[in-house]
């Protein structure tokens, strides 16, 4: 083991590379114990609670509550619709992040407002306003089996009909492939400003305490550096790729845009299953009719690559890998956002999308940047169709 010299005695480097940490642990005991801001504070201490999920059961209100400021905060009456009601929890005095389950046996009718009011112990009012009560759909297998025929639509089919594409892509002179290049590009792009957008609305609706802007951002960052990870790795075992090259071929081109265009699909579960499971089934209604127009050009996205003269014919097992990636994340999202939907962790996926779609735009850039395919003839208008066909079938959920 290294060691380092000391006078006439040999001390251990893992001890001394303990002292820096011992050093900040005692900085942090001491300034707790002796708490010199004690004396400044002579307001009362901020409380605040996060309504992280509401749910509506057939004999009464289910909240799930967190304690989103720095302070413990202790319920002590609830109020629903200006009425002081009963009500049972897991835990009435929340620490600092801490979560409670709060049930409260009120007989709300459906489709009318419900108002609910938490009074904490120093008389502090924390209200939480839902506009439209709805039964809350129970996790049972008609209802997943529901879900999941919602994802097939949303995402699975749109795409399926997509790839389509392929076998006018094969036909397409050069000219022509550029322009679907590009316009894969004018996709992708408005799929990235629409993620960044959604990202940031759930990062603004997560607790404080959680920081969602900061989930958002570690999404992100996680998804551009585990792709370039992989796309190392399969640059090195591309046949025929030159040394250090790390261009991606066609087909893995094609899965890395089915991958990006995947996790988007899943942010569109998430919001179908979250209106559902607020009882807004119009709005479903049209998100699902919306999203399935608005999702079959995204198969035309993934295949574009695959159209180049010197790319291999994929079997049809690639076909039906490539859906299912882009696919069949709608369905888990439909899940998540009907059972489980929580805003600091649908910021997160947001953010995994964004920084996928991020990577797959510089991918496709560089795959044709050797063909000048943007300031080509047609790219230019390659990639303004693209961007203005998803703008206008995303008028269907806007």
């Amino acid at each position: 083991m290294a060691t380092i010299t000391a006078g006439s005695r040999r001390i251990p480097t893992w001890l001394t590379s303990l002292v820096p940490v011992v050093a900040i642990g005692a900085l942090v005991f001491v300034f707790l114990v002796v708490n010199p801001i004690a004396t400044l504070r002579e307001i009362p201490p901020v409380e605040a609670i996060a309504f992280e999920r509401t749910v509506f059961l057939e004999d009464g209100i289910e909240l799930q509550l967190r304690n989103d400021g720095p302070n413990p905060v202790q319920i002590s009456q609830v109020l629903v619709n200006d009425a002081y009601w009963d009500f049972s929890a897991t835990d009435t005095k929340l620490g600092r992040l801490e979560t409670s389950d709060l049930r409260i046996p009120y007989p709300w009718e459906d489709g009318m407002p419900v108002n609910i009011a938490l009074i904490t112990s120093t008389g502090v009012t924390i209200e939480h306003e839902v506009e439209v009560a709805a039964l809350t759909p129970e996790p049972d297998a008609s209802t997943l089996g529901i879900y999941a025929l919602l994802g097939l639509y949303i995402g699975v089919i749109p795409v399926a009909i997509g790839l389509m594409w392929f076998p006018s892509l094969r036909r397409a002179d050069k000219r022509w492939l550029n322009f679907f290049l590009a316009l894969t590009l004018g996709l992708l792009a408005f799929l990235l400003i629409d993620t960044v957008a959604e990202g940031l609305e759930l990062s603004a609706a997560t607790p404080a305490t959680l920081n969602g802007l900061s989930l958002f951002a570690l999404g992100a960052l996680g998804a551009v550096l585990g792709l370039m990870a992989l796309e190392v790795k399969l640059s090195d075992r591309q046949h025929g790729a030159q040394a250090g090259s790390t261009v991606f071929g066609g087909l893995a081109l094609a899965y890395l845009i089915a991958g990006g265009i995947g996790l988007h699909n899943m942010g569109e579960g998430l919001a179908v299953g979250a209106a559902l499971a607020t009882g807004e089934t119009a709005l479903g209604t049209f998100l699902i009719l919306g999203f399935a127009l608005h999702n079959t050009t995204e198969g035309l996205a993934i295949v574009a690559p695959l159209g180049r003269a010197n790319e291999p014919r994929p079997s049809l097992w690639h076909f039906a890998g490539l859906g299912a990636i882009a696919g069949v994340p709608t369905i888990l999202g439909a899940w998540l956002g009907g059972f489980a939907f929580s805003p600091a962790w649908a910021a997160l996926a947001f953010g995994i999308a964004a920084g996928a779609i991020a990577q797959v735009l510089w991918q496709i850039g560089r795959s044709i940047s050797k063909d000048r395919g943007l300031i080509s003839n047609l790219g230019p208008a390659g990639f303004i169709a693209g961007f203005l066909i998803m703008y206008i079938t995303g008028l269907f959920v806007a």
